[in-house]
């Protein structure tokens, strides 16, 4: 089965030439780091494209890219794997089958392509990808609907388990926190940031519930921290912190974006 892209024309250029003219517009290669996990934004190109760039312009090549996704239409399973082909104008790219096939032992990770097929977040990473890596490389594409902090950090470890010893990159396709005031928003970010740097998940995961902060990807944060851990991380960079402020100069209704490394 081939997902097609759905937000091709929308969020990003759906033309093979506009979206490489773009791609080149915002990315100047220099490979300089090998972290576990990023955490990149996911909204319209033109609000946070260069923010997601900033990241994949320092980050060397993988064979495997687990690209993980919240769930914004909540359709599908709770953890849904696709091990179909998903496609953008750049071309198709193939699924990982052995690392799909490991993780589907468990009863967490379904494969599943409800989840995938109106959502948005794993789709507009993968121009970023596939402009940066010319190599024979392959994805995990996983939804993500639960809450659960429990169930998060046994599928953390369930992916950890899955990457070791392997040249996988974990990415977090999320926005920080929605829809609020400029200042509030900038204060909610740092306070998210400021855990995700200091890796530790279960403070993390405090301070998103304490000061409700809407960051769409909390939950695969926390997951990605714990896998990252688990393969010997020992530290994490902030690449880049905007808002939608930074784009439209709107100061209420803001969305944070932030580019992080975990390494």
């Amino acid at each position: 089965m081939n997902r097609k892209p759905i937000v091709a024309g929308y969020f990003y250029p759906s033309d093979k030439i506009e979206l490489i003219e773009y791609l080149n517009s915002v990315i100047d290669y220099k490979p300089l780091y090998k972290p576990k996990a990023i955490i990149v934004p996911h909204a319209g190109y033109v609000y946070s494209g260069y923010i997601a760039a900033k990241a994949y312009s320092i980050i060397e090549p993988y064979d495997i890219y687990v690209v993980l996704g919240p769930n914004h239409t909540g359709l599908g399973e709770y953890i849904s794997v696709f091990d179909g082909i998903y496609e953008t104008p750049l071309g198709k790219i193939k699924p990982c089958e052995s690392i799909i096939n490991e993780i589907t032992k468990s009863y967490l990770v379904k494969k599943d392509s409800l989840a995938h097929i109106k959502e948005h977040s794993i789709e507009v990473q993968l121009p970023f990808i596939q402009f940066t890596n010319k190599n024979n490389f392959c994805i995990v594409p996983i939804v993500v609907g639960t809450a659960d902090w429990n169930i998060l950090a046994e599928f953390g470890h369930l992916l950890s388990n899955a990457l070791k010893s392997k040249n996988a990159l974990i990415i977090v396709s999320s926005d920080f926190n929605h829809y609020e005031d400029q200042k509030t928003t900038i204060y909610k970010d740092n306070l998210a940031i400021e855990k995700i740097l200091s890796l530790s998940e279960n403070e993390f995961a405090y301070t998103i519930e304490k000061y409700d902060i809407s960051m769409c990807g909390a939950n695969i944060a926390y997951a990605a921290l714990v896998a990252s851990k688990d393969l010997g991380a020992k530290n994490a960079k902030l690449i880049e912190h905007k808002t939608s402020f930074d784009v439209n100069g709107q100061m209420d209704q803001t969305v944070g974006y932030a580019s992080i490394l975990i390494q």
